[in-house]
């Protein structure tokens, strides 16, 4: 259901999200919270504004601590390998599993004073593991910044050693806006400097003009706006707020009679069978490059299922999407010469013609 919020409060939710200094950001936000109204459909979006107005005083603090010199920890990761992970679970497990893809030693203690990182290496991938443990023992200040550590890593490894644990961890992502049921949102709301609002997609329930007139009543001027088939006004809604939906894979550590969507089992002894079962699961393929006359590259690229040749070469760079020609692919044993849109597979090498 919609939250019908008043003018008043779409307004300053408005003056909230266009705000760049985290103090002013703040203040907005709790006159945002005064002033929207309070009942049974505003539920979900109450709690996520507060969870927000704490994180935005934590950053606030931490602004201020580095000006006086403090010493006190950052609660940040830089992203440096090809593939981030955020390992979540309960306390015990989740190091026990952490420790075992990474050859570290961490201990209790040390994965509960700041999230922890290690890399895990198989199939000639390389992965960032950063560890966020996650329960009623780790208190729920530092499981507010767990999640977000986590919100902002590449997908989700969520260990499972009881059926119980399936629920509690839903909802604490919940509780902070992340949806991890879905591994993609039904709207996608990218924020631009100008060009208007251009909706992307077309969605069975709601029309463009509904969305367009939904988008300005908070003031968003310039935006480009995703719908899949499904999209309904809620989700638009959502996607306004900052509700984001993660990949996640379930590693159960044991045979739980609980249906879950997206699940691995955990090989302690087959680190190769793991990694294989994790990329399946987030949808990725490896794909390697190679330059005119040279043997490919020993380690892939991860792209999403349904990439194109094109989306390869943006991501090499801009500059090869721009001035594609063609590609020669080798897949199977031999080789062939495609366009932009060809469709590529896991294992496929690819040589970009410019």
């Amino acid at each position: 259901m919609v939250t019908n919020l008043t003018q008043e409060a779409k307004a300053k939710w408005a003056e909230a999200i266009a705000a760049r200094d985290p103090e002013t950001k703040l203040r907005l936000l709790r006159e945002f919270y005064s002033v929207m109204p309070k009942h049974k459909s505003t539920e979900k979006l109450e709690l996520s504004i507060k969870r927000q107005i704490s994180s935005l005083q934590q950053e606030v603090e931490r602004k201020r601590t580095r000006k006086t010199g403090s010493t006190k920890l950052e609660w940040t990761v830089k992203k440096e390998e090809e593939l981030q992970l955020a390992l979540v679970g309960r306390l015990q497990p989740a190091v026990r599993v952490f420790n075992t893809l990474t050859g570290l030693r961490i201990n209790v203690y040390s994965a509960l004073m700041k999230p922890v990182i290690g890399a895990f290496k198989a199939l000639n991938i390389r992965s960032q593991i950063v560890l966020t443990p996650m329960d009623e023992f780790v208190g729920d200040e530092k499981r507010d910044k767990f999640v977000s550590v986590s919100r902002n890593t590449d997908a989700l490894i969520i260990v499972v050693d009881e059926t119980n644990y399936i629920k509690r961890i839903r909802s604490w992502f919940e509780e902070r806006n992340i949806d991890i049921t879905s591994s993609k949102p039904k709207v996608e709301l990218e924020y631009t400097p100008h060009g208007g609002i251009r909706i992307v997609g077309r969605s069975e329930h709601i029309g463009d003009r509904d969305t367009f007139e939904f988008l300005k009543s908070f003031n968003i001027k310039n935006a480009v706006v995703k719908l899949s088939n499904d999209a309904t006004m809620d989700d638009v809604e959502d996607a306004i707020f900052g509700r984001v939906a993660k990949k996640c894979v379930f590693v159960m550590l044991k045979d739980l009679y609980t249906p879950v969507g997206n699940s691995i089992k955990f090989y302690a002894d087959n680190k190769e069978k793991f990694m294989q079962d994790l990329l399946k699961s987030l949808g990725l393929l490896r794909v390697f490059t190679k330059k005119i006359g040279s043997e490919p590259g020993q380690e892939p690229l991860l792209m999403n299922n349904g990439s194109k040749v094109i989306d390869l070469a943006y991501r090499i760079h801009k500059d090869f999407a721009r001035s594609f020609k063609f590609a020669r692919i080798w897949r199977d044993g031999s080789s062939v010469k495609v366009g932009k849109d060809f469709l590529l597979r896991d294992f496929d090498v690819v040589e970009i013609h410019i």
